[in-house]
């Protein structure tokens, strides 16, 4: 069972300059403790899509407000005043002393890895030595380059450019950050 559905869960910011890791009320408990529950759910929850159009042309300061204030939100970092970025709900922060973990984590991150899940499993595998995280790099750089080749040839006529898309995005990421750790 989905432990995310029954019990509203922190997310965690971390900052990788700094190597800490806060975690703070998602956007839909801010909302209700300041109050813009009601407002925002009119705005993009209601359950009539064409009232929530009406509701945000009529009103584009507030949501634009709210949009600002709440999916755009941003975090700083308490010690350096950096952004923090989201990790998700998963992210389990090592210890401020370990710099490699924290390097692995960023590199993760920075190629594409969510800490985020539905709450039914995990995010999976995560390296902790450099020479596992090479190896897990490798490993899903052939995933996808098999994947991309596969759906390719598969999809002459219909052609899945979202699809193709995605994987080569997440191929250059990964790329990037081999080479990354290879030229350290």
């Amino acid at each position: 069972m989905c432990r995310y559905s029954f019990k509203n869960y922190k997310i965690h910011f971390a900052c990788f300059d700094c190597r800490k890791s806060f975690k703070k009320l998602p956007s839909y408990d801010l909302m209700k403790a300041n109050g813009d529950w009601t407002i925002y759910s009119k705005a993009f929850v209601g359950y009539n899509r064409l009232r929530a159009k009406n509701f945000r042309k009529a009103n584009p300061e507030i949501v634009e407000q709210l949009l600002s204030k709440y999916q755009n939100r941003e975090e700083k970092c308490p010690e350096c005043s950096k952004l923090m970025v989201n990790v998700g709900k998963d992210f389990k922060a090592p210890k401020k002393e370990k710099k490699k973990e924290w390097r692995i984590l960023q590199g993760l991150y920075d190629s594409g890895v969510s800490f985020g899940s539905c709450g039914c499993n995990s995010i999976g595998y995560v390296p902790r030595t450099m020479r596992d995280y090479v190896a897990y790099l490798e490993q899903e750089k052939q995933y996808y380059q098999t994947r991309l080749i596969s759906r390719t040839a598969k999809s002459q006529k219909e052609r899945l450019p979202d699809y193709i898309e995605r994987f080569e995005k997440r191929l250059h990421l990964i790329e990037k950050e081999l080479n990354l750790i290879t030229n350290e």
